[in-house]
Order: structure tokens, then sequence, then C-alpha cells
């Protein structure tokens, strides 16, 4: 499973889905960019269902879902000029945002395995070179 945070602006919501979608991953449950882009959806969905991501699926990629936060976790702007840059695909850069400010994310999502990462994720930062 990845975790994705994006600008939740319209325009982005739309860019991402289509990105998505491009390389064969669709919403798990039946949610479009319309509805994600309505920030008063949004906050209904984190209130009422306690809903902290958007999940999306691939049949080409069955071993890796990913995860779209419905919230800004984090200053965007921030993050995205400090974040590490790296190639996802040949010729798909990407920028990964920071361990700390990935611990902070996968606690706010607060389930089990996100958890389980967490402590992984220390051990990571506290031996960098292992």
């Amino acid at each position: 499973m990845q975790l994705a945070a994006f600008a939740l602006d319209d325009a982005n919501i739309r860019q991402a889905f289509h990105a998505l979608a491009s390389i064969g991953y669709q919403p798990t449950v039946p949610i479009d960019a319309e509805a994600l882009a309505q920030p008063g959806q949004r906050k209904r969905w984190r209130e009422e269902k306690g809903m902290q991501v958007l999940n999306f699926h691939s049949d080409a990629f069955p071993g890796t879902s990913v995860d779209a936060f419905v919230y800004e976790p984090f200053d965007f702007a921030r993050e995205y000029a400090a974040a590490l840059r790296g190639e996802l695909l040949p010729g798909l850069d990407v920028r990964f945002v920071s361990i700390p400010t990935l611990i902070r994310m996968k606690q706010a999502a607060g389930r089990p395995r996100d958890l389980d990462d967490v402590q992984h994720l220390r051990l990571l930062q506290e031996n960098p070179d292992e």
C-alpha cells in the first residue's frame, strides 16, 4: 500500500484521478473526482464515517493499493518544496515526503498497518545506514 497526498484543489484532484486512472487505478468505493473536490463532502466523510483516505486499487497491480488523504495532512507547499525526489517508473519523477512527515501521516491514519509502519520508520530514522 502507498499513501498519497496531493493539494486538494479542484484541478489537482482531477489530475490525480486522471494520473491514477492512466496506470489502471480506480477508487475502491464509488467516489469520483467531483465528489472529492467538494470540501463540505470531505468534511462529512471524515466526521460521519471516520474516513481518512480514499483507497484506489488496480487489477494490474493487485499487491499495491494507493491511499489518498481526503484532507491535507501537512502544509502542502512547504512539504512539496522540501520533498525528496525519485523516479517511480522510467520517466516518471515523483516527490516523497520526509520520514518525519510520513510518520505523522501514518499516525493520523491510525490503522494497525500504518502504526506498524511507524515503528519501522522510526528504526530507519535511528539507523539510516541499515
